[in-house]
């Protein structure tokens, strides 16, 4: 299948043409979309460092860690390849897509963030079987995790501190930082201090 400019393709059409493909693509609303190719050295790093860190963890209990390659199908008309993706779904050499993804991560990149955290973290809130949404920061200590808890509501839960460990019972599963940004040196996010202010008025 060729894709011409500006027009919209089905998840399925897509699929069909995408892994032939030397770039990166997304579909987004039905509409092929190119993605940044390559990435820093931080990124890849904290990609290979949470498979690392997790993917024997939730092995044990059935489910598989890949990174990148992985399809999410996001809808009829979306299709987006997560940094990280834990599936728990059966296995299937020849499926083109996740079958019961669970965690999703996306690592920011510059000119990504703002897009991972919006539409991204939307279409991955409505995808039925995805429980941990994650983003982290490769070049600050910062990770965000969206969880999913039992009355399908979303909580937003923030790490940033090295010392911090994320227990993931979804997927049977403990993240720490350390082993997040191993290898790395990230800029811990600088706190801001609270300034009291004098509520008394100053006579002139």
């Amino acid at each position: 299948m060729e894709v011409p400019e500006q027009a919209r393709v089905s998840a399925e059409e897509f699929l069909d043409w995408v892994f032939d493909q030397d770039g990166r693509f997304e579909l987004v609303d039905g509409y092929v979309v190119e993605m940044m190719a390559g990435a820093k050295q931080g990124h890849n790093v904290v990609v290979s460092n949470i498979v690392m860190s997790v993917g024997p963890q939730a092995k044990a209990g059935g489910c598989r860690t890949t990174s990148s390659d992985t399809a999410v199908q996001t809808g009829t008309d979306g299709i987006r390849f997560p940094d990280v993706v834990v599936d728990c779904g059966p296995s299937d050499p020849n499926a083109t897509v996740a079958a019961n993804p669970t965690l999703v991560v996306e690592v920011s990149s510059p000119g990504t963030s703002q897009v991972d955290t919006t539409d991204k973290l939307d279409e991955y809130q409505r995808h039925r079987t995805i429980q941990l949404i994650m983003f982290v920061e490769p070049g600050v200590v910062s990770v965000k995790l969206y969880r999913r808890d039992g009355k399908g509501l979303w909580k937003a839960e923030k790490y940033e501190d090295l010392e911090d460990e994320i227990v993931l019972p979804e997927i049977g599963s403990v993240l720490s930082l350390r082993d997040v940004y191993d290898t790395l040196a990230p800029r811990h996010r600088p706190r801001l201090k609270l300034i009291e202010a004098d509520s008394n008025p100053k006579m002139r």
